[in-house]
């Protein structure tokens, strides 16, 4: 595969989510779809858990929530500690657009994440849903283990690319663009991330597959398949083409 331009690379994103924005209320597909509100807060609540900062913990300290895009997630995890949220995305029209409903705890920001404008070592966790599939993990890395305290931890919800659906939105063009994919988007299987992130320099990397709450779930089904949704992570094989990825990791 041919190295990428890291400006072609954020202008394509950039104009890719602020169309988005401009035409619906949520990024992605699936924020819109009937299960949207309890995925978010199921996703939320798993990442806060990670960065071990979650309520009171996380008093007097600061968590950077990376392509935050109009702040759903943000909002997710901004109520579920006492830290201050400080988020960022590459598209100033969606962090315009995202800045009216925010809580108190969050400060967002327009930002390149391959050059962050924060000081090295100001941040005790970095987050995010969804993102480091868009990005070039050789840059965004290093640049979050700069920002990262010693012992920070790093967690972040990605796609699963052993999960049907994701294998075939990015193996077939027209259907990725359906799902309105971004140009540069791909996603990840477990392993060979985890091996990439140790190589970067991150320690204690753990990858685990969840996530069988489909989208489109009926509002009145949600309970019952988040119910065997939780069965089948734990279910040696079957967890492996779960939707989603829950990457965790520390700096050193």
């Amino acid at each position: 595969m041919a190295a990428r331009d890291r400006g072609d690379v954020a202008a394509r994103e950039r104009a890719h989510f602020e169309a988005i924005a401009a035409a619906h209320e949520g990024l992605y597909w699936a924020e819109r779809a009937p299960a949207a509100a309890r995925r978010r807060a199921l996703r939320g609540a798993r990442l806060v858990v990670a960065t071990a900062l979650a309520d009171g913990s996380g008093t007097g300290r600061r968590i950077l929530d990376i392509g935050c895009g109009t702040a759903e997630y943000t909002r997710e995890i901004a109520r579920r500690t006492a830290a201050t949220v400080v988020a960022v995305d590459v598209a100033p029209l969606v962090v315009a657009q995202a800045r009216p409903t925010v809580p108190a705890n969050v400060r967002l920001g327009a930002a390149d994440v391959e050059a962050l404008p924060f000081a090295s070592a100001s941040f005790d966790a970095v987050v995010g849903n969804a993102v480091l599939h868009h990005l070039r993990l050789e840059h965004t890395v290093p640049e979050l283990l700069r920002v990262l305290k010693s012992g920070g931890r790093f967690c972040f919800a990605e796609p699963n690319l052993l999960n049907p659906q994701v294998f075939l939105e990015r193996r077939i063009g027209w259907l990725g663009r359906w799902l309105e994919n971004s140009p540069d988007e791909t996603a990840f299987v477990r392993w060979r991330l985890a091996r990439t992130l140790a190589a970067l320099g991150l320690v204690d990397v753990a990858i685990r597959p969840f996530d069988f709450l489909y989208p489109l779930t009926p509002r009145p089904l949600v309970a019952a398949v988040e119910r065997v949704g939780r069965v089948l992570e734990r279910t040696p094989l079957v967890a492996e083409i779960a939707g989603s990825l829950l990457v965790t990791a520390r700096k050193r």
